[in-house]
């Protein structure tokens, strides 16, 4: 049988914190920030921790940073175990918006009690399902020294974008629930002293658990007598399915050339932009050009490309129109196409303002997702283009802003703008300086 001691110490313990980041701080726990500290990372005090698996880690993206710390109490409370001890696990809930989640540090807490400085105890540090029968994720292990042990002991090292994430935890909406723990191995005439905070933050629902066998747990405050919590935190970088949301994509046509331009709200290890140009939505696509994304970023990003052309690109006969699309590739070689614009080539100095019909119309919603909205600028002016219900109320705006003498091309999405439209006619405006005019929609559900 194991033999326990509890010893109860009166101290302030910071704030239980769980927080997103994504720039250098303190994670809402209460720690002074490193002024070494790079600005890409949050763990840059690890480079002079004498526990760090490596050295200084490599910069790095991370969409979402997530810091779990247990404590915020009136003291500290001991508990011993001979070694080798129990597991003791802190249990986690990753947001079921990540799709894969890495640990990179763990801080743990506790004193080797009768061990020489040559003692070759181990820290086994594990990551495990939070349901029986609690399957094993992930394990790593460590040297433990003699006397006191703490600190942050590094698992998963930041490395260099985009290749910046390991996944260790697979998420799911039903595994989003994780145990992240450790057990000290060695000599057997050695003690391990754990820390606690005290009374627990989480008596409702416990956090800290210790495995009574290793297919069950039971809640550490059980164990301890009184209501406890497992001094311990951990660090976790997950990777958000945050696509390339592309916002706008727009033509206009200058005197000699097609100039392309479109917006991405949102980018998840982006590596580039293929321009392609065909005389027909069917294709053939011919390769126009490449433009290097901006891997994984939340930051809204413009793209522009001109595309020239002359008199030899169009046949015989042929109407001077053109169709556009890109193609978004990752990292990982994945491949998204966008919808095609139709570009209309044509001599536009002697033409006024003029709004043509979105097509399709009728837009079907259960097969198409947009409408084309195509419109032709006869000099420099503000152009704003809305939509509208049967009401006259604003629907969307697919423009607002300054434009040059062309032609332009733009999406409406419906549902992507208001959700709760129903099958119905709908107008769409066009506004440039003294010019006015409306073209009617009609969407089908």
């Amino acid at each position: 049988m194991k033999t326990t001691r509890i010893i109860l110490l009166t101290l302030l313990l910071p704030v239980m914190c769980f927080a997103q980041s994504g720039t250098v701080g303190d994670g809402g726990s209460g720690q002074q920030q490193d002024p070494q500290l790079s600005v890409f990372s949050p763990f840059g005090h690890l480079t002079t921790s004498k526990m760090a698996k490596t050295a200084s880690p490599a910069p790095f993206v991370c969409p979402l940073f997530l810091y779990y710390q247990n404590g915020s109490s009136a003291s500290y409370a001991y508990y011993t175990e001979d070694v080798p001890t129990s597991d003791w696990a802190t249990k986690i809930t990753i947001p079921t918006a990540a799709s894969a989640c890495t640990v990179w540090t763990v801080r743990i807490d506790f004193e080797l009690l009768n061990a020489s400085v040559t003692s070759k105890d181990t820290i086994r540090i594990f990551v495990r399902e939070a349901f029986a029968p609690y399957a094993d994720v992930y394990n790593t292990w460590f040297l433990a020294r003699a006397g006191q042990n703490q600190g942050h002991y590094e698992i998963d090292p930041p490395v260099v974008p985009p290749f910046n994430l390991r996944p260790i935890m697979s998420i799911t909406q039903s595994r989003h629930d994780f145990l992240i723990g450790y057990r000290i191995v060695g000599d057997s005439m050695h003690d391990a002293k754990f820390r606690f905070t005290s009374p627990s933050l989480n008596t409702t629902v416990p956090r800290s658990f210790k495995f009574a066998t290793r297919t069950s747990l039971i809640p550490a405050s059980n164990v301890v007598g009184f209501s406890v919590d497992q001094v311990f935190e951990t660090r976790i970088c997950c990777d958000l399915p945050v696509p390339v949301e592309l916002s706008t994509f727009s033509a206009m046509v200058e005197s000699d050339a097609v100039h392309l331009l479109w917006r991405t709200e949102t980018e998840t290890n982006n590596f580039n932009f293929e321009v392609q140009r065909a005389r027909s939505p069917e294709g053939p696509w011919d390769s126009r050009s490449f433009l290097p994304g901006h891997g994984t970023t939340t930051i809204p990003q413009d793209y522009s490309f001109r595309d020239p052309f002359t008199l030899s690109d169009f046949a015989p006969g042929e109407a001077p129109v053109y169709w556009y699309r890109l193609i978004q590739r990752d990292y990982d070689g994945t491949i998204n196409d966008f919808a095609p614009i139709q570009v209309h080539v044509a001599d536009i100095a002697q033409s006024g303002f003029a709004l043509s019909d979105a097509f399709p119309n009728p837009l079907s919603l259960s097969v198409h997702d947009h409408a084309s909205v195509r419109y032709r600028v006869a000099q420099d002016a503000n152009v704003r283009i809305s939509v509208h219900d049967m009401l006259g109320r604003e629907l969307a705006v697919l423009v607002d802003q300054f434009h040059p003498a062309g032609v332009f091309e733009n999406a409406w999405y419906p549902d992507r703008d208001n959700r709760t439209l129903i099958s119905g006619q709908y107008f769409i405006r066009m506004q440039a300086g003294a010019f006015n005019t409306v073209k009617k929609l009609s969407i089908v559900r």
